[in-house]
Parts: C-alpha cells; structure tokens; sequence
C-alpha cells in the first residue's frame, strides 16, 4: 500500500529570492508539513472515531427508503482527517476543486451501486490476504449524488447482515495531453475521494485480517497481510461496564412477604443471602471480566471454581454466611474500581501504521451490542494516559487476585480466643481506601496489593486491619487510642459464634471507654414477653418499623449496630445489621451546659455538663476549624485556647450524639500587649521625685484601656499610653526600702490582661555611716514588727464559682492590706485591700494568692502565701 506515513519527509528546503525551484524541492517542501500534520494526529491524539457516524435505518411503508449517517470525526492510521461533506460551491476553473461544507448535521443514502477499487485497489479490500480479488462492495449515494448507475436502496438484498465502511479513496489522477494551455499552470490532481461503503460479514472479516506473511508477487519478499493491527484495550471487552455492583440483600422482604406474625429461624436469614450468591454464580460474571482484562494485559488470572469451593464449603455453618456475601462485594468492589480507570490506561505508545490507513468500520447496520467488533472506537495517545492510572488498574486486578486466594475459611464461633475488635473505617471510599475485613489472611504480599498511594510511598503495612500483626505502629495497631474523627465507619469484627449478651457487654464497654458514636440494638428472632429491656426487641416488629436494615459489616458513625440471634435456647449471634441512625435505644434527653456564656480566648478550660453521660459532644464549626472541644481523664472540657481565631466573636454551638443542642458559647479575642520599663529617673539633689518611664506595645495596643496600681495599695487609675506607647508615672517621696509592685489592667472587649512588674527600682539607697542617740529611752522610735497570715491550703468546688479568702494581720493599731494573685489561670478579685478576698469566675485549676499587711505609720510590711485548689463538683 502506498501510504502518506510510509515514507515521510523528515526536512525541507528555504529558497531564496529569485531562485529556480525545482518540481521535487517544492513537493519536498509540502510533504514535510503534511507529513508533521499526520504524525502529530496519529502520533499525539489518536486514532479511530472520534465521535459520531451513527447509521440509521428509516423505513417508509415498512421499506427501507434511507440509511441516515450522523456526522462525525474519525482518524485512519495514516492521519487523514475524515468528516463528511456536501459540495458548497462548484469550481469555475477546470484546474481548482470544488469547495466542501462541514456544517451538516447528517447525510441520507437513499441509492446504491457496486463498487470497484479499480484505479487503488487498496489491499484490505482483496482476499487472499491482499493478494486476490476484491470483496462485495457497495457504495451509497445521496439522492442528489445518485446517477444513473445507482439503484433504490429498498432493493439491496440481506440487509441484516451488511456492515458500513468509510474508505477515502486515495490516488492521483492521470494527466490528459494539454489543449490550449500551459501544463505548467496545473499540476497533477490528488484525488481524495470519501466512500460510504457496505460490505458483508465474509468482508469485514477479510478486512479485519489474519496475522500471516505473504509473498510480494513482484519483489517475491515475504511481508505481512494487510490486519488491523490496533491492539485491544480492556474497555473495549464486549459488556466490560455492564455488571459491578453486588446485590443488595432487602432483610424486610421476609416480612413483606410473610406478614409480622410469621415465625422465623436463622436459616431463613441465611437462604436471602445464599439466594444472592447462587443467582449472580459466586461472582462467576465478575471473575470472566477481571480474568479478560488481566490476560489481554499480561497478569495472571484467578481461579473461580476453587473460590466458588471454599464458599459453599463456608457456607455449610449456621454463622458467618454474611461474610461469605461480604467477600465477593468486595470483588465486585474492586471490579468497579477498575473499570473506573480504563479510559485512562493501556494506550498503545505506537499504532500500527497500515491498520486502517484508509479506511474506518462503522459496525453492523443492525446490532444490538454496545460495542460491536465491526466499528472502530477512538485509541487514544498514550499523551493522554496516566500512568500511574495504569499502575492503579494493575495493582487492583492483583488486590482481586489476593482476595480470592486469601478468603479464611474459618469456623465462625466462639473458641474462647476470639476477640471483638472495632476498627476505624471510611463508609463511601473505595474498598482500598477502607479497613482490611478480617476474613482475610493477611500477609505483606497481601497489603502491597491493598491500596496504591501506601504502597507508593512502602507504608503499606500501615492499612487498619482487625489483626494487622506486620505492624509496629501502635496507632495500626491499636487505632482508637489516637485521633479517629476522619474516620466515618467503625467495622465491627469477631463477634458472630458468641453468646448475645457477651456481645453486647463487650461492644458497650469498648464504646463507652472510646467515646464512640452509634448505639448498640439486640434482635431476637423468638418473640419477646414482658420484654422492658430497651436494647432489646423482636425481630419482625423492629424490621416492620425500620425496614432500611443493611449488614455492612460494622455501622457508620452516628448509626446503630444490630445483632441477631434466634432464641433463648440459642443465643449465638449469627447475623449483624446496621442503621445510618441512632434508634430505638432508651429515648433519654440531650442536654448540654456551660458554666459561661463568654470567656476570654486565654482563660483556662471549663468543664460541659453532658447528658448522657456517655454522650459525644462536638462543636458546630466548618470544616478544618477547631471548636475547642476536648477531652480531659474522660470529662469534656472546653478549651477556649484551641479554638480556630477564625471563631473569635463569633457564637458556637455542640451537639451531643449528633443532636443539636442549646448550648452555645462566645470566645473574645484578648489583648496581647507588653509593657515594660523603658528607664527611671531617680531623684538628684533635694527633690524626692522618682519618675517611672513605661514602653508599652502590642498589636492595637491603643484601643485598650489600661488601670494602674503603683503603689501596691489596690487604688488603680486610668492612664493610656500614647500613640508610640510611651506613659510616664511620677512618685513622690517612695521609700527605696519598700518599692512598690506596679500592676497594669488591660481592658477591651470584656476581657482583662494583668500585667505585674516586679523589680524595676534600682535606685541609690541611703548609707548612715554614723548614728548618735540622745541619752535617755532608746527604744522609743522602734519600728513595730508585723505578720501577715492568708490562711492555709484550701479546695473548692468547681459549682460555687467563687470563694473568700481570710487573711489576718497584727504587729500595729493601723494596719493596710493588699492581695494579689502569683499564680493560676486568670480570675475577678474584689476587696483586694479588705482582710477578706473574693475570688469569683473561677475554673478548674491551682491557684495561689499573696497577703501582704503594711503599717500605715512606719511602713513595715510582711507577707504570706496560700494555694487553692478547685475541682469539679
């Protein structure tokens, strides 16, 4: 075949002016850009159809009056770009060809005649493997393009066994001598010349070819027969989308069918999912699809009637029946998963070049398949591959293939080592984004196939698993003692074979020690008298009120976990449920309280009164922000610190168990400000003035109000720095002995920053070198010596929210008190200069205050400590 691609133009020529160009250079020149045109579809997009050429038939008077192909886009193998075409304007000159329109919406042949590929006689049209004469052809026309040669298409014969083509008839017209004009002015004509075709099953199968060598009958070389060579892709399998998703099992069908008053045993239970199972043949469709996937791409493929032995081996017990269900969706999981991923995967790097280089199929004219063998799809580049999407396809048809072969089949009962075991879990993601079932052996073969991304980055042994023992992480190997809330699923495990009350002791305790979120509801398939247990009800009554009963191997956060069991006289747990709600448990109240309604974004934790008691409170915030709850030796506190500043000002509310709740609280941002002493100036001479220079800073330092205690006596006065934070305090006549304590309060948006400033004086102190005493009492001008008591080591309740501290004090007639606080989070003092201190606003917390008692005539002072505790109650 004399095919554009099979010899391309790699360079061309620049002329320069005024220079004779030969025939050969100028060809040499268009060849090269029509070539670069070609390789760049075929090479960098693809080939195939693209979109569009749907044929249809249109009866008149039940006759075939008309074939209707839509308009499309298809790409040959040898990069002609076919759509079809009507003449727009007839050419005036005999040398220039007639313009063609694109902007058709369909065409109709409504004639017929015999085509002979006399003048191409393109080799996927001869039998003989290129070699012979050529198939039944026919050409369609248009009624416009009909001549008389064409015939009605009513009278074309067999009908349901002709099969269309597109063939862009290809050649170069001969030249006649020249009459009157330069041969020079014209050159020699390319003809390209779109054919809608019909041919029959023996053609089509002639076109699609065989892989065999034939001898050129000219150059007597052995070549390959024209075949279209376009390697089969996966998606291209015949029915590779049209079965996924296992079958959902409907548990209300029983009562539906049989009424509330029928009497039910576990083999009723168990024959809805041995019905299922036996319907869809284990899974037979799913492994013929994965099997034809992994042989046309190279990997070994699974053994259906040993996996089909192991589950009807399994399926002989009176439990576990449901996981025989559950393995097989997960196959079919797994299947979906792929088939997800086809489009982008297995593109061939390189198209065979001679595999329809002039010609498309366009599939039987009458067929019922989605993806007939006869029509060409689109193959795309491999440009447009992903190929870690290869990867992906590959890693989970050998996920499917380690899943057959790892199922345990395993005596579901309780042998007194088996453990139940709740495991974080995802409820919508992919199965490889899920916890491993615990029905599987689990080996580091295993997990490699189990998800892509960690096997990536060879973290693979760190999927959650109910015995992942490959791992020594203890947050893999015990998940629910760290942070679980991207987790929406709990798989609850290793329960079926046990007694029902041991169930359900054991599930409580794990839930209520790990705070987790779904209630636990007990079935009994014998009718219950006299029942008042509220975990428990009867089997057909509770189905009747909540028919969306689904087992899915554990239960989504927020859900309830139902067990089954049959009677008193067999109380083992055989099968499990699950609800996406919290129902039917003992109907208790949601209440949920603070102790304030507003608290500073600094101030300590206070605790949530919770009802329930065993109830999961969590903040009504979006996404990614944090709400302040958490949780302390088991008490839920909020924590105003670990809120998102995004939340400051804003109101925010909690539900407990999911339930919203009207508790609400409002976190004010607080002042960050730093004060400190920029210099004193101590007095010089006879002036006893000290003067105080402050430097004070901080983000919107000067939006707050600021009180000052300087001289440790409990009378603040409002001072505001100005605008680059400078302020200035002057003392008179301050005893170098006894230097005050200066506290500053910064007030905004109802919260308080104290700030104490402690040793700033470093002044002269006077030396007497000398002293005399007049004769007679010495002991007159004595300074008085004073003690000061806060009390001794006290706790409080948390309830209270406030407390007194008494303080005492002797040593002088006249004595002055002042508290301060040294320690703890921060709390409202009032009658900080009384003996008795009032503490209120408090939180849970140690606390310390500081009494000191000064004798308002000489200025001696003592002072004294007391820790506080206050605790919840």
């Amino acid at each position: 075949m004399n095919n554009q691609l099979n010899n391309i133009s790699i360079q061309y020529r620049k002329f320069s002016k005024g220079q004779y160009v030969k025939h050969t250079q100028f060809n040499e020149f268009l060849d090269f850009f029509e070539d670069q045109d070609r390789l760049s579809r075929v090479m960098l997009q693809g080939v195939g159809i693209v979109c569009g050429f749907k044929p249809e038939l249109i009866y008149t008077d039940k006759l075939l009056s008309s074939i209707r192909l839509s308009q499309g886009v298809a790409v040959t193998t040898d990069g002609d770009l076919l759509t079809l075409n009507n003449t727009n304007k007839v050419s005036e000159d005999l040398y220039v060809s007639d313009l063609k329109t694109i902007d058709i919406q369909n065409k109709e042949y409504t004639h017929f005649k015999v085509y002979d590929d006399f003048r191409v006689k393109y080799e996927p049209f001869r039998e003989d493997n290129g070699l012979g004469k050529q198939v039944e052809l026919w050409e369609l026309a248009t009624a416009k393009e009909a001549d008389l040669d064409f015939q009605p298409i009513n009278t074309l014969g067999n009908i349901q066994d002709k099969y269309l083509l597109l063939y862009l008839e290809s050649y170069e017209k001969e030249v006649n001598p020249c009459r009157g004009v330069d041969c020079d002015n014209h050159g020699v004509q390319q003809i390209r010349n779109l054919k809608v075709l019909v041919t029959t099953a023996d053609g089509i199968m002639n076109i699609l070819g065989e892989d065999v060598l034939v001898k050129d009958p000219v150059s007597g070389e052995l070549k390959p027969a024209p075949m279209d060579r376009i390697q089969p892709h996966p998606l291209f399998i015949e029915d590779i989308l049209k079965y996924g998703k296992q079958e959902r099992v409907i548990v209300e069908k029983l009562i539906a069918e049989q009424g509330t008053d029928a009497s039910f045993s576990s083999d009723d239970i168990k024959d809805l999912y041995s019905d299922v199972l036996e319907n869809n043949e284990y899974g037979k469709v799913i492994f013929e699809k994965i099997n034809a996937i992994a042989q046309l791409i190279g990997l070994p493929t699974a053994y259906y009637q040993g996996f089909r032995n192991t589950l009807e081996s399994f399926l002989a017990q009176k439990a576990g029946f449901q996981y025989a269900y559950d393995v097989v969706k997960d196959l079919a999981d797994t299947y979906c998963e792929v088939i997800k991923l086809l489009p982008k995967a297995f593109t061939v790097n390189l198209p065979d070049l001679d595999s329809f280089p002039k010609h498309i199929m366009l599939g039987k004219l009458i067929s019922d398949r989605q993806l007939d063998f006869s029509r060409h799809q689109f193959y795309n580049s491999s440009v447009l591959d992903e190929e870690k999407t290869t990867q992906r396809v590959r890693l989970l048809i050998s996920c499917f293939l380690q899943q057959v072969q790892n199922f345990r089949n395993f005596t579901v009962a309780d042998n007194g080592s088996t453990q139940i075991k709740i495991t974080p879990s995802q409820a919508l993601n992919p199965l490889s984004n899920k916890a491993v079932p615990f029905y599987y052996n689990i080996s580091d073969e295993f997990l490699k196939t189990w998800n892509f991304d960690k096997t990536g980055n060879r973290s693979y042994r760190d999927n959650l698993a109910y015995n992942n023992w490959l791992s020594p992480d203890e947050q893999i190997l015990q998940p629910l003692q760290f942070n679980i809330d991207r987790n929406s699923f709990y798989n609850i495990e290793g329960h079926q074979g046990m007694d029902y009350q041991k169930v359900f002791k054991l599930l409580n305790q794990i839930k209520d020690e790990k705070q987790l979120g779904f209630d636990v509801m007990i079935l009994s398939l014998e009718e219950l008298v006299d029942n008042k247990d509220m975990f428990k009800a009867y089997f057909n009554e509770y189905v009747e009120k909540h028919p969306g009963l689904e087992h899915r191997r554990g239960v989504q956060r927020g859900g309830t976990f139902i067990i089954v069991y049959e009677s008193s006289e067999n109380p083992v747990v055989f099968a499990d449920f699950s609800l996406p709600y919290i129902c039917c448990t003992p109907k208790v109240d949601i209440k949920l309280s603070l102790p304030n309604t507003v608290i500073c974004a600094k101030a300590g934790s206070i605790p949530f009164t919770v009802y329930p008691m065993n109830g999961e409170v969590k903040a009504v915030v979006a996404a990614g922000l944090k709400g302040g709850v958490e949780i302390v030796d088991g008490q839920y506190v909020f924590n105003p610190v670990k809120v998102s500043p995004e939340l400051y000002g804003q109101t925010i509310a909690f539900t407990v168990n999911g339930k919203p709740t009207s508790c609400t609280i409002k976190v004010i941002k607080e002042s960050d400000v730093h004060i400190e002493v920029a210099s004193v100036v101590y007095p010089v001479g006879a002036s006893n003035a000290t003067k105080v220079n402050f430097k004070v800073s901080g983000q919107n330092f000067t939006t707050y109000d600021y009180t000052w205690d300087f001289w440790q006596n409990g009378s603040f006065v409002n001072l505001k720095p100005d605008g680059e934070g400078n302020i200035s305090y002057t003392y008179y006549d301050l005893n170098p002995s006894a230097i005050p304590v200066i506290t500053a309060n910064v007030n905004g948006n109802g919260c308080t920053q104290t700030i104490v400033i402690r040793d700033w004086y470093n002044g002269p102190v006077t030396v007497i070198n000398d002293i005399s005493f007049p004769k007679g009492n010495c002991c007159e001008g004595s300074v008085p010596s004073i003690t000061a008591y806060a009390g001794e080591f006290q706790r409080f309740p948390f309830s209270k929210n406030s407390f007194v501290l008494n303080g005492t004090g002797s040593g002088a007639a006249i004595l002055y008190y002042s508290w301060e606080q040294t320690a703890g989070p921060i709390v409202s003092l009032t009658n900080i200069n009384t003996p008795s201190l009032t503490v209120q606003n408090v939180v849970i917390g140690e606390y310390e205050f500081k009494l000191t008692v000064i004798d308002s005539i000489s200025g001696a002072f003592a002072s004294d400590l007391v820790q506080i505790s206050v605790y919840e109650g």
